[in-house]
């Protein structure tokens, strides 16, 4: 049994960090509560208090940066092959290889909550597509079991998943047979919490017990992995590829052959994907040089000349990144064995709290700073970074929003035309003036090019397209 530490033990600790008001409401503290509180105390990194507060200090003195475009590898056309030149079927060649091989594990990172979807679970769990109601879980799954399907081995699935969301995540799981996954390759670990700080740089308490705490972020994928054994076992297993992807992209390819290839004939410790941005408003970051390091640039730290500057191409600023990635196992590896934590980024943000009586209260103005680590990161510290090009409409289309077009309805809409128009490619006649009511199954086709073989000996009418369909 764990002894609690003492209330003068706890004080001594947050005493050198002026952080004893954590300590406030012990006297009206039950035992349990204390024990609670006692906990997250005796856990808290104080010496990442300073870092904290440089993240701050960043994050309101948004120096300019020395920023410059950065080679990416680009589309010929809004189609596949991607522009690789001659390299093109070599690149695919070795990505199939090293599906073939097993070489390749695939990490979704399912951490997020569908609260801004109006949905009481985890995002992955959200009944997305049309007709079949598939959930963001089992397209990925199923996905996957066709990538196993046409290479002979399915790559293990690593799913980050939070505190908060990984019991019903495990469970969803679970009840669902894994979707048809064998059970034991998938694996699931939790990404870490960080606590927040308000204005005067005092750690935040969510009730008299318990400290304001928040997930640390995608790029809290590095230590959770490591912690968890996971890197571990990407090295027992001989993996050398990890195909990184979020929960809340339903196009996303988990193993795509072509970009996995490039990654590995450049011999690139970490690649991204990138989509060229519809305008200069658009909210992503974006792929460039700062001081010719390779950065992912937040959208909002460009000034509006850098966001708005064109040449006879478009936008200089236009490789807006998908929050894709293929990453270099050996990489990953020299990041652990060195410590290396990836920096915080602070964000200003309303969250109500504790008054002097313990009482909760709903600030009118951000109040208090809360912190994340980014994946993107890890691209300065790379040797070598490679970036692709993809069409948006066949790998990009984040569910965000409650409604508009990264909501639910636009998702689904946005679907069904994609699809429409991959039969329209066809010859096949299409209505687009409907709800959403065509579905593909991504065990059958992951993309409009795979659908064109599919159906190559099949023959769908314009009657066909009248009425819900879905293909499978």
């Amino acid at each position: 049994m764990t002894l609690m530490p003492t209330f003068e033990a706890l004080k001594a600790r947050l005493e050198p960090a002026g952080q004893t008001h954590l300590l406030g409401f012990w006297p009206r503290l039950n035992e349990e509560q204390r024990f609670a509180l006692a906990a997250q105390i005796s856990a808290l990194d104080l010496s990442s208090l300073f870092e904290m507060k440089q993240a701050i200090e960043m994050l309101h003195s948004q120096k300019p940066r020395e920023l410059s475009p950065a080679p990416v590898v680009e589309l010929a056309e809004r189609r596949f092959p991607y522009l690789l030149g001659d390299d093109a079927e070599k690149a695919r060649g070795a990505g199939a290889e090293a599906l073939r091989l097993g070489k390749v594990a695939c990490l979704l990172v399912a951490g997020g909550q569908g609260t801004r979807l109006g949905f009481p679970g985890p995002k992955g769990c959200y009944p997305l597509l049309p007709l079949s109601r598939m959930t963001l879980f089992e397209i990925f799954a199923r996905k996957l079991k066709r990538v196993g399907t046409k290479h002979g081995k399915t790559p293990p699935l690593y799913v980050m998943v939070s505190r908060q969301n990984e019991g019903l995540t495990r469970e969803f799981f679970a009840e669902h047979r894994y979707f048809g996954l064998d059970e034991r390759g998938v694996h699931f670990f939790a990404q870490g919490e960080l606590p927040s700080l308000d204005a005067d740089g005092k750690l935040v308490l969510e009730s008299p017990h318990a400290l304001f705490l928040g997930p640390d972020g995608h790029g809290g994928v590095l230590q959770a992995l490591t912690q968890s054994g996971g890197l571990a076992q990407l090295q027992r297993d001989g993996i050398s590829t990890l195909s990184y992807f979020q929960v809340d992209n339903a196009q996303v390819p988990v193993a795509d052959e072509a970009f996995l290839g490039l990654h590995l004939t450049r011999q690139a410790d970490v690649s991204l994907k990138v989509v060229r941005k519809l305008d200069e408003t658009e909210r992503v970051g974006v792929f460039c040089l700062d001081r010719g390091i390779p950065q992912i640039v937040e959208y909002s730290e460009f000034s509006e000349a850098q966001s708005k500057l064109r040449d006879e191409r478009g936008l200089v600023y236009w490789a807006g990144s998908i929050a894709v990635h293929a990453f270099s196992v050996a990489f990953l590896e020299r990041l652990a064995a060195s410590s290396t934590r990836l920096p915080l980024h602070a964000a200003h943000k309303k969250v109500p709290v504790l008054d002097a009586r313990g009482e909760l209260v709903t600030p009118h103005a951000p109040n208090v700073y809360r912190f994340e680590r980014f994946i993107f990161d890890t691209l300065p510290l790379a040797r070598h970074v490679v970036a692709l090009e993809v069409p948006r409409e066949e790998q990009f289309l984040p569910l965000k929003n409650p409604d508009g077009p990264f909501g639910p309805e636009g998702v689904r809409q946005a679907l069904d035309h994609y699809w429409r128009q991959a039969l329209a490619a066809g010859a096949t006649a299409v209505t687009h003036d409907r709800p959403p009511q065509l579905e593909v199954d991504p065990l059958l086709a992951e993309n409009a090019r795979e659908l064109a073989e599919v159906l190559a000996s099949r023959r769908l009418s314009a009657q066909d397209l009248d009425r819900p369909l879905r293909l499978t």
